[in-house]
């Protein structure tokens, strides 16, 4: 082994076990495996669905429904036979794609020519960077998608064509459905190198293949469907396809302003990247990633801390790369330098709201679960729009009003919450209600103040009277408090839509 090559592996080892670390500092002050969402605990619960073989809460639902992440959820269920419990093997899985990430940075920036320093302290930088460390922490799919970028740029941009980039396009689809497109970009200039033998080109298509067609039978024979049902979910629920377009341009504006405060200036050194064709595909990418959801879905990009924005951090990263080590060097330290006004913003931002969810929102729920398994005993029908913790830890019989766990309420929302632009989504609520009769509803503050759930309820003539609100340390918000509302249903079936 060259002495380049040494030098390679104790700098890639150095970062690997930096973050390691990092994470084991969180793990500590946290007093374990905490996550800030409870998207995480869909996770987990459809972990243990697939352990149990059968959904003991959503009564008859498989469990890769509301699953997006395929990959996710497979690395997920290994990691549980050699970690427990589940939630320290979720964070496990959370810290190591973490380190696949930094490590996926780090080479990348070595392959465009890079010194190892510059290198490693860009590819340590990228935790800091808009805050990732916390997106990476979610315990969703946010740091495996984000690594996958960054591994997909890193065999790109190497001087070898091996057969590890079409094994990771054909992955790549199902650790995030939005990456579909950048994996068929890779292997589109893959075909079009006119160095590659043709030889190379068939065999490459043939592994991408391979390796996306044990996840495509997964979704197949769970759910009949060769994709997640998660996009389609959210997107009926939320119904802005069809909103009028300035209001449409507002909420992009406002979730790309804030991405972009966030990296500013660094999103600049975007036109710096290279080789062109890696730079064009990756601009066409930025740009139908961000026009799918202009067109579908435009408030997605700031749920959750705007954590699907973030996989384009690698791109901004690899743009800052390229600046550095090219004649624009003084320009891009220029604003390597300026960034460290801006880039605080960013962490702060995402620290605070994690530890506001990580104390409020997980107390609260938490709370209101452990009140349910208590005083519920006969597992009444419970309506919920967050369906993972509740599943995962409660022991009652759920119906989700989104979609994710329960498609048949995806249904009503599609024939009436989304071509009305959401302004009939408490009747498509009612109209669930009606269907599948719970006896209780479970709702979020800020959920219930935003879509008016318990008040749409009592408008289509059902009853609905508070008998819990969960507990949560002084100063949380009370719009991560949630509430359990008792429901009665109208006495002559659905009332006729309120004026």
């Amino acid at each position: 082994m060259t002495s380049e090559l040494r030098s390679r592996w104790t700098d890639a080892g150095a970062c690997a076990l930096i973050t390691i670390a990092i994470f084991a500092i969180v793990y500590y002050v946290n007093g374990g495996a905490a996550f800030p969402t409870d998207d995480a605990f869909i996770n987990l619960h459809n972990a243990q669905v697939l352990r149990l073989g059968r959904d003991q809460n959503y009564e008859g639902v498989p469990a890769l429904v509301g699953a997006t992440s395929g990959a996710h959820l497979a690395l997920l269920l290994v990691f549980e036979q050699l970690v427990h419990p589940d939630t320290a093997a979720l964070y496990v899985l959370s810290s190591l794609s973490a380190v696949t990430y930094v490590l996926g940075v780090f080479y990348m920036c070595l392959n465009i020519g890079c010194p190892r320093l510059e290198a490693a302290l860009i590819a340590l930088g990228s935790l800091v960077f808009a805050g990732t460390l916390f997106q990476v922490l979610n315990g969703m799919d946010t740091g495996l998608a984000m690594a996958a970028v960054a591994w997909d740029i890193k065999l790109l941009t190497d001087k070898r064509r091996t057969f590890w980039l079409p094994a990771l396009c054909g992955v790549m689809p199902f650790v995030r459905p939005e990456l579909s497109l950048l994996s068929a970009a890779s292997m589109l200039i893959v075909f079009w190198e006119k160095d590659a033998a043709n030889g190379f080109k068939i065999a490459a298509a043939a592994v991408a293949a391979l390796t996306s067609l044990p996840f495509l039978l997964w979704y197949w024979i769970d759910t009949g469907s060769l994709v997640p049902n998660t996009i389609s979910a959210k997107m009926f629920f939320f119904a802005e396809r069809y909103l009028a377009w300035s209001d449409k341009s507002l909420l992009m504006l406002s979730a790309v302003s804030q991405g972009a405060l966030m990296s500013f200036p660094l999103f600049l050194c975007l036109r710096f990247m290279r080789p062109v064709a890696v730079g064009r595909m990756l601009a066409l990418f930025v740009a139908v990633f961000l026009g799918a959801y202009f067109w579908r879905f435009p408030s997605g990009l700031v749920h959750n801390g705007g954590r699907y924005l973030y996989v384009l951090a690698p791109l901004v990263l690899f743009g800052t790369a390229c600046g550095l080590t090219s004649a624009f060097r003084k320009q891009t330290l220029c604003m390597v330098a300026i960034s460290i006004l801006f880039l605080p913003q960013g962490f702060v931002a995402q620290l605070e709201d994690y530890r506001t969810h990580i104390v409020g929102f997980r107390e609260s729920l938490a709370d209101v679960v452990r009140w349910m398994n208590a005083n519920l005993p006969d597992r009444p029908m419970v309506m919920v729009h967050d369906a993972g913790y509740v599943a995962y830890a409660g022991h009652t019989a759920l119906v989700d009003l989104v979609g994710l766990k329960t498609p048949a309420s995806m249904d009503f929302h599609k024939r009436t919450t989304y071509p009305s632009v959401g302004l009939q989504r408490s009747r498509a609520v009612a109209e669930i209600a009606e269907a599948f009769q719970p006896q209780y509803l479970l709702v979020l503050q800020d959920w219930d103040e935003r879509f008016h759930f318990v008040e749409g309820l009592r408008g289509e003539g059902w009853t609905a009277r508070e008998v819990y609100a969960g507990h949560a340390p002084p100063n949380t918000p009370a719009a991560l408090i949630y509430h359990l509302y008792e429901l009665n249903r109208p006495l002559s079936g659905l009332a006729s839509p309120s004026s």
